[in-house]
């Protein structure tokens, strides 16, 4: 509301004591002059400059436009393309006056030129107009306004709350890992930070049927896998990672359906991303393992997984 206000008496202060136009043109330059005229040629103008130089000063939002001319007068054989470049010496002649002579701010004058095909001295000329346009009105407000200390407070803890969330995104990932005890299809899900630091959780459960010789019967088994690790990349441009973690190994009895082998421990390893939808990963695993009905378990710590996923990444980007 009160940037409305504000803008609103802007406006009516501008329109209503600028409506008689503010417009000058200086015409009869010589030929061929862009960047230096005798100053002479500019003396008779005087009063009408310094109105205008009066007018920018009272209202450091209203701009000049100052404009160049010049005509189609061959000045030299073969040259009369350099016209449209004296038109715009012939400007910066007038806005060098308006800033030296007058004290106008530099930032409230604009440049423009304009060259015609036809001879003629009217169009070998320099002027300038008060432009009322207010385009950039708006931005000259924002520039001027300053918001309290409480109400940027909370600008900004808005903006820094929006960008964390906006950096988390989720990954779902499918595809085959090793074991101990053989392969066996595995899905994971991660959250995603920057796609810098994923934590994951990854389940595995094989579909066909297995055998376990225990205490002289054969056991139907299948095998399933539960663990967790943080994979975090620490190179921008090398899709590498360092993975750590934990997994539990199983090898289930269907008839009791309780554990007849089981391997556990940390993994620490190497996740390499080729492409943005595959990764593969080989883990150093120094696990325990037992069997059924075992009371001590034995380390293995010569133990290595890979696992080969395929993924779909949603969010998190950089």
């Amino acid at each position: 509301m009160i940037k409305f206000m504000i803008r609103l008496l802007l406006c009516l202060i501008l329109l209503t004591t600028l409506a008689i136009s503010q417009e000058l043109v200086i015409s009869n330059f010589p030929i061929g002059v862009g960047g230096s005229v005798n100053p002479e040629l500019f003396k008779r103008h005087y009063t009408d400059l310094k109105a205008i130089s009066d007018t920018l000063h009272h209202y450091p939002l209203v701009r000049a436009i100052v404009t160049g001319g010049a005509d189609g007068e061959q000045y030299r054989d073969g040259h009369d393309a350099k016209n449209p470049g004296l038109a715009l010496g012939r400007a910066h002649i007038l806005r060098n006056l308006l800033i030296t002579e007058f004290k106008v701010d530099s930032t409230q004058i604009i440049i423009q030129s304009k060259d015609e095909m036809v001879a003629g001295s009217q169009h070998r000329f320099a002027s300038v107009r008060i432009d009322r346009t207010l385009s950039d009105l708006d931005a000259r407000i924002d520039t001027l306004e300053s918001r309290s200390p409480i109400e940027k407070h909370f600008t900004e803890m808005k903006e820094i709350k929006t960008d964390f969330i906006e950096n988390f995104g989720l990954r779902l990932s499918a595809g085959v890992s090793s074991s101990p005890f053989g392969a066996m299809p595995v899905v994971a899900g991660a959250v995603v930070w920057k796609r810098t630091i994923y934590v994951e959780a990854t389940l595995g459960h094989t579909f066909w049927k297995n055998t376990f010789g225990f205490e002289g019967t054969d056991l139907t088994t299948r095998r399933r896998m539960a663990g967790a690790s943080l994979i975090v990349y620490p190179f921008d441009r090398l899709p590498l990672g360092i993975q750590g973690g934990w997994v539990r190994i199983e090898e289930i009895s269907q008839l009791y359906y309780k554990y007849v082998q089981m391997s556990e421990g940390p993994l620490l390893g190497l996740r390499l991303t080729p492409f943005e939808f595959l990764s593969i990963t080989g883990s150093y695993n120094p696990s325990r393992h037992r069997l059924a009905g075992g009371i001590i378990s034995i380390s293995e710590s010569d133990q290595f997984l890979i696992s080969v996923l395929a993924h779909k990444t949603f969010g998190g980007e950089k």
